[in-house]
């Protein structure tokens, strides 16, 4: 084909219209050539926000037909779907028995529509194993939206709302059935789905959303679901689908074949497989030798399967039936690495690889892009088969061996949830024990390195998860130090989140444990060394430190990080290499919160406990003394790591630098060095923004910071705001203290942070002479500190309100 000396390929037309990895260059040198105007056909229209305009146009140019090598006959239920969908259906069901292709035409068409993002969920197929909604709605929300999710699950599903409201997205729901009754109706434990499907139904999102199951949903909480019954496959789909592989058969034998198998999809897959690896693409003989063997159906397809590759090929029987301890749910597909992981016992690596092979062959795992897995009715017969044997608990202990070490760190919720398979297989056999071992261990991650995997699936966006891990964990281990490690992970996770006396709860009870261990550590037979007890206790002070300056019991935070800092020294002093360096980055955080403390000691008199003229002396020395420490370490912190030796954790200090530096800007606002304190604040907002590429807000709608760094930019911005009000900026002060309250109720961040925001917003209008409006701010942060139980803080509140002028004057 050509045009004004431009060439494109017959192949190249082939794979554009098959759809397989083209350069856009081609797809519009296609377009020239067939003189088509690419970029008003295309990119003009699919930018349009009617939703039926954009994907007809796609359906035009980019036709549904011929899409895929193992996709035929669905041309009629694809048309059908179209009419739905432009008939303003939001919400479909496609019901089926297995094997008929109800999840492949589904991702076949929503992967064809030109929506902006598709999203997917895996039901488990265990009722047990069904990951709640709450989960479900929060990790769309963080990772496919970058937003925190509410505190109360319905705020969350009002952010997915006007999400789906303004985007144009597809979604999946596959093999609902497990989550559903005998009756068609939710299971009581998940009938919080309801919520969810009302809000994909809702008329005003621009959402599509299909549902595949074998059974029929036929709840009636909701009532606005098209259910949408999947017919078999017709003889001539069959016919086409062979013919396209390059096997010959007579239709009269094809017919036959096409009635035992009731025109199953998965069944004309397998029969592929078997005709052309064991009757070398003979359909004909195949069948005259197979065709009295086998009931009908597809699962006793599946089971005759199953039993000649037990009795032909052992090895690749035993990887089938092995490959069933995959979940295939948070992780749909694996790697060949993950199949490899499960033939341990054969060292010949070529070996393997033609096992592998086999089965790709005999068509019975699905696989795509150098990714595998198995198809549901093959998952229920590898499962059974693996249960009943003798491999059940190695298989999944080899199994989580695979996904602990296949993830050095934490970057993504992709890595997040594959370094979380482990926990699952641990708790699929019940070693409880390793499955809390597995919550705990560390690796890099975006907020920090050496942190353990709950808290970076929890920053991730799976609270709901973890907390129900948590729980669950509590219950059934009998380890002290996990035991006492789980109760700091909810306790710090509480504390995160604003419920102060939840957290301080658990924090006391992991401390009494973790003290307990380390006071008898030479008589405890425990498999964990004493640097790991040390830097758990040492954690759990720190963080009751920052509880009670939440709260503003400013002496119980000092008499905490005060012995803590000597205990810190006295470690440094007398411990190993090792234990130094991992416990000097909680003593720079004791040095950085004492100098904090101590600043407040020093200026904000009328809100603290009068001191002794010894004491302030004290604190005003040592103030400057760590904050320049701190200051230092944090400008030449990447410097001070490589010659630690510790160059691979450069990448990961960017939270805390970014958290220190906000310290640092309050404490040096306290010393009345306003001039270092913005200059200070002003480097967070940088850091904050480095990653994101974002630049400085321009209004209060472009909150277009990197999520990760939100609640901190959130403090910084409150900072800046009592920096133009010690200057009388009001205007700025105004604006930036607006971003700050924004940010926090977008996040649903800690309650303290939003009571001290709303406090310093009442300050800056008292110096404003608008006491109106300080009242209203005062009195939302009293509302929020009585909240969490924080009285210091809300008779901080009291004094700054009854020092009002106004109500003096009333005499009030």
């Amino acid at each position: 084909m050509q045009n004004t000396g431009e060439s494109i390929s017959s192949n190249t037309v082939r794979r554009i219209l098959t759809k397989q990895n083209v350069e856009e260059y081609a797809i519009k040198l296609l377009f020239k050539t067939l003189n088509i105007p690419y970029k008003h056909n295309i990119d003009v229209i699919l930018a349009l926000k009617d939703i039926s305009s954009a994907k007809s146009c796609h359906q035009e140019f980019f036709p549904v037909e011929n899409k895929h090598s193992n996709f035929f006959g669905r041309d009629d239920d694809l048309a059908r779907l179209n009419t739905l969908i432009n008939q303003h259906q939001k919400m479909i069901v496609i019901q089926a028995p297995g094997g008929l292709g109800k999840t492949t035409l589904a991702r076949q068409y929503l992967d064809n529509q030109g929506f902006d993002l598709v999203l997917s969920l895996e039901i488990a197929k265990e009722p047990d194993n069904i990951t709640s909604v709450e989960s479900v709605v929060e990790e769309w929300l963080k990772q496919y939206f970058e937003e925190e999710p509410g505190r109360e699950f319905g705020i969350t599903l009002a952010r997915l709302k006007k999400h789906l409201q303004n985007r144009q997205v597809g979604i999946l729901i596959d093999s609902l059935e497990p989550a559903l009754d005998k009756h068609g109706r939710f299971i009581q434990n998940h009938s919080r789905y309801l919520e969810l499907f009302r809000v994909l139904a809702d008329a005003t999102v621009q959402s599509f959303t299909i549902i595949t199951s074998r059974e029929r949903l036929f709840d009636d909480r909701i009532d606005i679901i098209y259910h949408y019954y999947l017919s078999e496959l017709g003889v001539s789909a069959w016919q086409e689908f062979l013919a396209f592989h390059e096997v010959k058969i007579d239709i009269s034998l094809l017919e036959e074949m096409h009635i035992k198998y009731g025109g199953n999809a998965k069944a004309m897959h397998i029969l592929l497989g078997s005709i052309k690896t064991d009757y070398q693409g003979d359909a004909t003989a195949y069948w005259q030798e197979n065709c009295t063997l086998v009931e009908p159906g597809l699962k006793n397809l599946v089971v005759n399967q199953f039993n000649r590759l037990q009795s032909l090929n052992p090895n690749a029987y035993k990887l089938l039936c092995r490959l069933g301890c995959y979940r295939y749910q948070d992780i749909p597909q694996v790697t060949e690495d993950a199949l490899l992981a499960l033939l341990w016992d054969i060292p010949d690596q070529q070996k393997c690889i033609y096992i592998i092979r086999s089965l790709k062959n005999l068509r019975l795992f699905e696989f795509a892009k150098g990714k595998y897995w198995l198809h549901t009715v093959i998952k229920e017969e590898s499962i059974k088969r693996l249960k009943s044997s003798q491999e059940w608990e190695e298989v999944n202990r080899k199994a989580a061996e695979f996904w602990r070490g296949s993830v050095k760190s934490i970057r993504t919720m992709e890595d997040a949830k594959k370094a979380f398979e482990a926990y699952y297989h641990y708790e699929c056999i019940h070693d409880f024990e390793q499955a809390g071992y597995i919550i705990i261990q560390r690796r890099n991650g975006c907020w920090s390195f050496d942190e353990m995997l709950a808290f970076s699936y929890y920053r991730m966006g799976a609270l709901t998860q973890v907390i129900s891990i948590l729980n669950l964990l509590k219950e059934k281990i009998k380890s002290e130090y996990l035991l006492a490690s789980i109760y700091s992970i909810e306790g710090i996770i509480n504390l995160v989140s604003g419920n102060m006396n939840i957290a301080i709860n658990y924090l006391h009870q992991s401390l009494a444990i973790a003290n307990c261990i380390l006071n008898d550590f030479e008589n405890n037979q425990i498999d964990i060394s004493y640097d790991e007890i040390v830097l758990l206790i040492v954690k759990n002070q720190i963080h009751l430190s920052f509880y009670y300056i939440d709260i503003w019991e400013l002496e119980a935070a000092i008499n905490i990080l005060e012995p803590t800092k000597s205990w810190i020294e006295n470690i440094i002093q007398k411990g190993d290499k090792n234990l130094k360096l991992k416990i000097e980055k909680y003593q720079v955080t004791v040095w950085l919160h004492l100098a904090l403390l101590y600043s407040y000691f020093n200026t904000e008199e009328k809100y603290i406990l009068p001191q002794s003229l010894a004491k302030k002396v004290y604190y005003s020395l040592f103030t400057g003394i760590f904050a320049e420490i701190v200051y230092y370490m944090i400008l030449n912190l990447e410097t001070l790591l490589i010659n630690a030796g510790l160059e691979t954790e450069v990448n990961f200090c960017r939270w805390r630098k970014i958290y220190a530096l906000l310290k640092l800007g309050l404490i040096y606002k306290n010393l009345g060095n306003i001039k270092k304190s913005l200059k200070i604040y002003n480097a967070a907002i940088k850091f904050s923004q480095a990653e994101s590429s974002y630049g400085w807000i321009e209004s209060a709608q472009e909150l277009n910071y990197n999520s990760h760094y939100n609640p901190l930019v959130a403090k910084v911005l409150t900072g800046l705001a009592e920096l133009d009000r010690i200057q009388d900026n009001f205007e700025e002060a105004l604006f930036k203290h607006s971003q700050s309250i924004e940010i926090f109720h977008k996040i649903s961040g800690n309650r303290c942070d939003l009571a001290e925001a709303y406090f310093q917003l009442g300050l800056t209008y008292q110096k404003m002479g608008d006491f109106k409006n300080s009242q209203i701010n005062f009195h939302e942060a009293i509302i929020l500190f009585t909240a969490v139980e924080a009285p210091r803080q809300v008779e901080k509140v009291e004094r700054e309100k009854v020092s009002n002028p106004a109500l003096k004057g009333l005499g009030l």
